[in-house]
């Protein structure tokens, strides 16, 4: 019986011409092409594992790149999708912690100069922010694997969810624990005019959405190319075009909204002073005369200079309590003996029953006469910079901040009222013009301008005063009012309801003034629908993701 002859052959053995070795076992000499192809697949195949992890921390630099200083505004477009991408091929778990890692990295970077004030503060805060870009993360990574990514009809509806999750957290994070709503990703796009007006309708949340919308519709677009492994062809791309279609709508729109006519309203000539007190001098003794010297100064030159219906000073101007200080009252009294009102910054203390004394940062208007005719107590204050919460039950509280005193917060918008010319303004002091709720209800009640009057010192020179001030242009286009702003250090600028700034602003680490006309609407103006109807379209973001959350929660429950 004849038996089949096995046949065995060396593993490495090749035939053809591809065969490296040459007859007698010497190998073939491989080319310097081949040897980079074959160690590049090495040493890709050892960085594989590591590729979710790059992908995220390159999401963090470029969100960063998207915001000053560096200010690219357009990477914010592209600035999800290597985060986007990692989550796809990870479960909500691993998801979780790329977000946080982009997360991290965007806000410690963008928030450095925090550090000038409290390094644990800037760490801690990092941190809590990051939570937000996980959850985001995780959101998009059940999203992504529970549907088809394969399909285009599918990719509308994440388009759609996973741009509302991203602005749904953008506002928690703005409102919760009395918020922190520094840098929403719309900020990023504050000099893009076209685009930042569909703020009249949901805020800077709504280009937010936007902006995630654009990143998904480039993600999906990917990922159906490397799913299909290049097959694609000259296949439609319905994601970026339905993505695409949006954007031109929305800039259509806001050209529209620019060039329409606009009804005339009230010119107020505003004389914006910037002192550029550094912080450690502010409240310093022997820098007393500086600070009054250079008010004087500045204020008698802008009034001969520009004859302003109104001088404004920023945050904290004086260094005391004016109604209690009679060098401060008596410096107003003589600037003021010109005609000009001014609307002066500074502390104030009210006896209080239950206590000794109650501190306020507040904002005084004098008229033309010297007389005090209207103050306004600022309502949002900040976390360890201006309280310190629960300062009486953990003892340890006031170590993480350099003040000594807790501040009081106001109750309400103050409305001044002008007679010559008539016109009616609110004020927001430092931080508060990043708190859309607080412009939106000014306007309600009534004014019809908003003054931003602001103290950079504690983090100049940075970044943070560029930052601060884009967010002063969101406040204006969401109600379709001016908003002037006059800063210690900082960028005193005047901003018409188109996010536009008039002119050339005063720049930080600058001291001087700034005259500008600004044409205030008039009491009959028709108001915004988000000026009426407020975040409606966060809160629709907020309850879409609760629902998404739940299911999520759900199913992996049900596993």
């Amino acid at each position: 019986m004849l038996r089949r002859r096995r046949i065995t052959q060396d593993p490495e053995e090749h035939s053809g011409k591809d065969d490296p070795r040459l007859p007698g076992g010497k190998r073939r000499p491989i080319g310097p092409i081949d040897w980079i192809i074959e160690k590049s697949g090495r040493v890709f195949a050892g960085l594989k594992p590591s590729l979710p992890w790059a992908a995220a921390v390159a999401s963090g630099v470029l969100l960063h790149s998207a915001f000053p200083p560096a200010e690219w505004s357009e990477t914010a477009w592209l600035a999800f999708v290597p985060l986007i991408l990692a989550a796809r091929f990870s479960d909500a778990r691993r998801a979780l912690q790329l977000g946080c890692i982009a997360g991290t990295v965007f806000w410690m970077l963008s928030i450095y100069w925090l550090t000038r004030v409290t390094i644990p503060g800037w760490i801690a805060l990092s941190l809590y922010c990051a939570l937000y870009t996980g959850v985001f993360a995780a959101g998009a990574s059940w999203l992504m694997n529970r549907l088809n990514t394969d399909r285009w009809h599918f990719n509308i509806v994440l388009m759609l969810a996973i741009s509302m999750i991203w602005a749904g957290l953008e506002f928690v994070r703005s409102t919760l624990f009395t918020g922190f709503a520094w840098n929403p990703l719309g900020v990023s796009q504050y000099d893009r005019i076209s685009i930042i007006q569909i703020s009249t309708w949901g805020g800077v949340y709504l280009v937010s959405a936007l902006v995630v919308m654009i990143n998904v519709a480039i993600a999906l677009t990917l990922l159906r190319y490397i799913q299909m492994r290049g097959n694609m062809g000259r296949r439609p791309h319905p994601e970026l075009m339905v993505g695409f279609l949006v954007l031109a709508l929305v800039i259509s729109y806001g050209m529209r909204s620019v060039r329409a006519e606009q009804p005339q309203g009230e010119p107020l000539r505003v004389s914006l002073i910037q002192t550029n007190i550094p912080q450690y001098e502010k409240w310093t003794r022997e820098f007393v005369d500086t600070i009054y010297d250079r008010l004087y100064t500045l204020t008698h030159m802008a009034i001969n200079a520009g004859n302003p219906d109104l001088v404004i000073w920023p945050e904290t101007a004086v260094p005391d309590f004016i109604r209690k200080s009679e060098r401060s009252y008596d410096l107003v009294e003589k600037l003021t003996a010109h005609g000009a009102p001014i609307l002066v910054g500074s502390m104030d203390v009210v006896p209080d029953e239950k206590s000794d004394r109650r501190f306020y940062n507040s904002s005084m208007l004098f008229s033309g006469n010297g007389e005090l005719l209207e103050v306004y107590d600022k309502q949002h204050l900040v976390m360890f910079g201006e309280y310190v919460p629960l300062e009486g039950i953990i003892p340890f509280a006031r170590a993480m901040t350099p003040i000594q005193a807790s501040f009081d917060h106001g109750r309400e918008s103050t409305v001044f009222e002008m007679d010559e010319p008539k016109i009616s303004f609110s004020v927001l002091i430092c931080f508060e013009d990043t708190v859309s709720s607080l412009s939106r209800r000014a306007v309600r009640k009534g004014s019809r301008m908003l003054v931003n009057q602001t103290n950079d010192a504690w983090f100049d020179p940075s970044s943070a005063s560029r930052q601060h001030m884009t967010h002063s242009m969101f406040r204006a286009v969401e109600n379709r009012v001016p908003l002037v702003r006059s800063a210690n250090t900082g960028i005193s600028c005047a901003i018409d309801g188109f996010g536009r700034i008039s002119g050339n602003p005063l720049g930080p680490m600058t001291h001087g003034f700034k005259t500008a006309l600004v044409d205030v609407p008039s009491k009959e103006m028709p108001l915004t629908f988000y000026t009426r109807h407020g975040d409606v379209f966060a809160w629709t973001c907020v309850a879409a993701g609760l629902m998404i959350l739940v299911a999520g929660f759900k199913e992996r429950k049900k596993k």
